[in-house]
């Protein structure tokens, strides 16, 4: 593993300095997502560890930020303690607990997407418009949620390969141009796989205002791609 870059160890301490004396969700959102890289490698050795005939990936990834969370509020840096040597035994057990009683449903995820879309006040010229635009928003979602997560391509030839880092790109830089907070939603649930309710409790915000962002934010991307494919860019 590379050491620590001086400026990630500085942003490190300003990320806890602000959680520590505001205690906001803000505060600890910025920290949450400040570790998710150390956290897909961590989950990715229990995926591969701790195999389960029920449970795909995004469930290992969303158990793992469950326990990530919990390691966040309630880790003390005045023990001088590495907080990923801290953090480790939280997420491990976390995903091992609720692999032990797992059930697979993801329904209600998929549900809270369709009432997004479905509630988003976007304008349209009559109920077909109305519902063809749902569909395209859930397609695209689908599609945002396929190409983020990791996925080897069929074939290992260069082109595959090439054609895979390609859209990865691409779906990359259409979540770097969204706001923040739109921003948050996006990696949240999409790549961290969290519901609308644990983004909620996350952010510090309403479930129907982590909707809302999810509706912009699937909309104002849908835009970007479009620009794209058709050689306009922002």
């Amino acid at each position: 593993m590379e050491p620590e870059k001086d400026s990630d160890k500085t942003d490190e301490i300003s990320l806890w300095q602000a959680w520590l004396s505001e205690k906001s969700s803000e505060a600890r959102s910025h920290l949450f997502f400040f570790y998710g890289q150390w956290l897909r490698m961590i989950t990715r050795l229990l995926y591969v560890r701790y195999p389960h005939p029920l449970a795909e990936w995004h469930d290992y990834v969303n158990l793992a930020s469950i326990g990530l969370l919990q390691a966040i509020d309630r880790f003390n840096p005045a023990l001088k303690t590495r907080f990923q040597a801290y953090a480790e035994p939280y997420v491990k057990g976390n995903v091992l607990k609720g692999l032990a009683c797992y059930v697979r449903d993801s329904r209600k995820m998929y549900q809270d997407r369709l009432v997004s879309l479905s509630d988003s006040g976007e304008e349209s010229g009559s109920d077909l418009e109305h519902v063809a635009n749902v569909a395209i928003g859930l397609a695209f979602g689908l599609f945002l949620e396929s190409g983020i997560i990791d996925h080897e391509p069929e074939a290992s030839n260069p082109l595959n390969v090439y054609e895979v880092e390609q859209n990865h790109d691409h779906l990359n830089e259409c979540v770097r141009q969204l706001p923040p907070n739109e921003q948050q939603v996006i990696v949240a649930h999409y790549y961290q796989h969290m519901s609308f309710t644990e983004i909620s409790g996350l952010m510090g915000l309403s479930k129907g205002r982590i909707s809302q962002l999810h509706a912009q934010a699937l909309k104002r991307m849908r835009q970007h791609h479009e620009h794209f494919t058709s050689g306009v860019r922002w």
